[in-house]
């Protein structure tokens, strides 16, 4: 009985009559605005707020019509009894007021949204909180214009579609990569906007430190299989709008859509950006949207150069070439991934250089041209000709000069070979282009480091951890930085952290036993020792060797350790290394001459010059051998050497940072001169810079004479017991041992 008098009551009400009137108005009223938003270059977020205006008005006029009717007297309130009349005229003029209500809605959402878009543009998505990395340069160079491409938007909860846009924004940016005089911002560093949405783009493009930003949207229709796709070009500057679009096609072939879009974008740009109609020549890399997903899904997985991650992408680029066998930069995927699989995991070199190779070789009959693949190659062949490695990187560079990976990859091989001014350059030149990269920056960061601004290293880590803070490199950086400057236990957290990030990271355990070393942690030293031989697949032998004997040393054990050295293999690629290992071993054994012809061998390599040399191993090398001709009583080469040596110290960089190892070495040079005084000097400046190897001091026959005297006794003991106190913090927070060393 209650339920009839209740219906009655909406009847009576023109409840019904209203609802029906709504739902009637509103679907036409959508459907134009459906069409109004990409016509006047709206966003697809217009849609979202009407949509939620209508289904908030629904109640709202519901209850309207629950408490005022529309008479052929007006708008009265409804007493108890409802309203009786509803002749045709008020009928029509209910129609029209709920209809014309609508309609104002619409018109003035899409009034404020133009006036809005004309102010300053708003990325419209998730909240992150990350904050970005600001690049430290513009990309803009000379006449040349820069640009970087957002991630597309996708207004679908279908992960797919999610996959589907960042397909697409990565054809769009290998297409324009293409043009000679536009430079792209890498990947890296647009995806790192993804779900940004407290940035505006004119913030977004200048962190980027480009001129233009090309943002967009996608909407798929399932009902009509149709999809629609918006994009539109802004100018960093002024947030004016230069150029959009929207284009509606179907479903059915969503490469072929893509591909059209892209080509379409592409002409768009060149013309807007560049001033010029000049025709470019575009061929899509895959026609297998399955494979152009796959691939996408591999690189984010590669840029965070954990073994998993590498691991991960290796999958998704043989998904890629499975879902299309002529996908050259899928094959360069492959490549990479094992390349660096060697680097951060447990793939024995050989075969993963074997991999790499064939991987290439597909790569390059598929594209010959393909810029990408030329990095690769240098890559691959940095440690066996560095000469056609740099010819490699430099052909690279000429195909496509925005790919960043290209310049960190050559920047190490400058690196290597001594040329550190010209290895900064290229490091800085891919932080330019992708500075959202955690690899691009650990580089520079590292660069800086090295040449002794330790301030401006910190200051990118911080930026790398708030943009990654699942980058274990960056935590490593930190870790050497504290170790060098003996915050040993301070170092040692750092390097947790990293392993907490990657388990089986062999940087951090390699810094994790050194530290440990250094510090006279014997227990802890083995301990780590355990973890990593439960690592044993990552680990080589001769890594092992060279740590163990390395630990027998700092205990004083010098014949054993010397067993572990000799034990150890090296191929022709590390024909350096094993040179420094022969003199080192004969030079502990007093077999000076010995040590001088293995000494010279490696200062006369090819790929290393004198300045070189004396860096090398921190001068040890270089030291050892001006002691060992005075051994020989070859004074004149000897004072060569010396002399050399303490030129390189004096303009190097380790002076410039109040490096320890500067003032260290300085006192083994006065010592080898004769100048005790001006030695205890130069050794108290290092232990004040930081110096804390007291092991190393105890085993060093330059400085067996000095170690009989009470002076060098009171400074090693100084140091000693700052070890012991820094031992004693560490035994107090040795968690990550405790709770993780059983479970890998």
């Amino acid at each position: 009985m209650h339920l009839d008098s209740f219906l009655a009551q909406l009847r009576q009400r023109q409840v019904f009559k209203v609802a029906t009137i709504y739902a009637v108005s509103a679907w036409p009223l959508i459907q134009i605005a459906d069409l109004a938003v990409p016509a006047l270059g709206l966003p697809d977020s217009v849609m979202t707020i009407l949509l939620q205006v209508f289904l908030v008005g629904f109640p709202v006029s519901l209850i309207f019509a629950w408490l005022y009717n529309f008479t052929s007297k007006g708008i009265v309130r409804v007493n108890s009894e409802g309203a009786k009349d509803t002749p045709p005229e008020v009928n029509i003029k209910t129609t029209m007021v709920v209809a014309g209500t609508l309609a104002l809605v619409v018109v003035v959402t899409l009034a404020c949204q133009l006036w809005l878009e004309g102010q300053t543009p708003q990325r419209t998505n998730a909240l992150d909180v990350r904050q970005p990395i600001i690049a430290e340069k513009p990309l803009s160079k000379g006449k040349k214009e820069s640009i970087a491409i957002l991630p597309f938007i996708p207004f679908s909860n279908d992960e797919e579609d999610e996959f589907f846009a960042d397909g697409m924004v990565e054809e769009l940016l290998n297409l324009l990569a293409k043009i000679p005089d536009l430079q792209v911002a890498a990947r890296t560093s647009s995806f790192a906007y993804k779900g940004v949405s407290h940035k505006t783009i004119v913030e977004i493009g200048k962190e980027l430190g480009v001129d233009t930003i090309l943002e967009g949207s996608i909407r798929k229709n399932d009902t009509t299989n149709k999809i629609r796709v918006t994009a539109q070009l802004i100018k960093v500057s002024t947030g004016e709008h230069l150029w959009s679009e929207t284009y509606d096609r179907e479903y059915r072939d969503i490469f072929q859509i893509q591909d059209d879009i892209a080509r379409a974008v592409v002409d768009k740009m060149k013309v807007t950006l560049l001033g010029t109609t000049a025709s470019f020549k575009f061929v899509a890399e895959t026609n297998n949207v399955d494979a152009m997903v796959a691939y996408g899904k591999g690189q984010k997985e590669l840029a965070h150069r954990t073994a998993p991650t590498i691991n991960s992408a290796l999958a998704h680029y043989n998904d890629a070439v499975r879902f299309d066998e002529k996908y050259a930069r899928a094959f360069v995927g492959i490549a990479d991934a094992n390349i660096l699989l060697a680097l951060y995991g447990n793939l024995p070199k050989k075969e993963a250089n074997k991999s790499a190779k064939e991987a290439l070789e597909t790569a390059f009959s598929l594209s010959p041209n393909l810029g990408a693949a030329f990095a690769t190659q240098g890559l691959l062949l940095s440690q066996s000709d560095t000469d056609k490695a740099e010819s490699s990187f430099k052909k690279a560079i000429d195909i496509n000069p925005n790919y960043a990976m290209t310049y960190m990859w050559y920047g190490s091989l400058l690196q290597g070979r001594g040329d550190f001014i010209g290895a900064h350059t290229l490091f800085e030149k891919a932080y330019v282009l992708d500075p959202k990269s955690p690899v691009a920056a650990y580089n520079v960061a590292w660069s800086y480091y090295q040449s002794g601004s330790e301030v401006k290293a910190m200051d990118i880590f911080s930026k790398i951890i708030s943009n990654d803070p699942y980058y274990p490199g960056a935590y490593n950086l930190v870790g050497d930085i504290l170790a060098t400057r003996g915050r040993l236990d301070e170092s040692i957290n750092m390097y947790k952290r990293a392993l907490d990030v990657d388990s089986v990271n062999k940087s951090a355990i390699k810094g994790l036993l050194t530290s440990n070393m250094d510090m006279g942690a014997v227990e802890q030293t083995q301990q780590w020792f355990d973890y990593a031989n439960k690592q044993e697949s990552h680990f080589s032998s001769q890594d092992m060797s060279f740590m163990t004997a390395r630990f027998l040393m700092s205990q004083g054990n010098m014949n054993e350790s010397l067993v572990h050295l000799k034990s150890i293999e090296f191929s022709d690629e590390k024909m350096g290394m094993k040179n420094y290992i022969e003199g080192e071993i004969a030079f502990y054994q007093g077999e000076y001459s010995k040590a001088i012809s293995a000494f010279e061998k490696l200062r006369s390599n090819d790929s290393i010059n004198d300045d070189y040399f004396y860096y090398l191993h921190h001068g040890q090398p270089a030291v050892h051998l001006a002691y060992a001709y005075l051994q020989i009583e070859n004074f004149s080469q000897a004072s060569i050497i010396i002399d050399g040596f303490a030129l390189s110290l004096d303009k190097g960089k380790a002076k410039k940072s109040n490096n320890p190892s500067y003032y260290y070495n300085m006192a083994l040079v006065n010592v080898l001169q004769d100048n005790s005084s001006e030695a205890y000097q130069y050794l108290q400046a290092a232990i004040d810079a930081g110096w804390i190897k007291a092991w190393q001091a105890d085993i060093e026959p330059i400085l067996g004479e000095m170690n009989k005297e009470q002076q060098f006794g009171q400074m090693l003991g100084g140091i000693r017991a700052r070890l012991a106190t820094m031992r004693s913090r560490n035994d107090d927070d040795n968690t990550f041992l405790l709770a993780d060393s059983d479970s890998f």
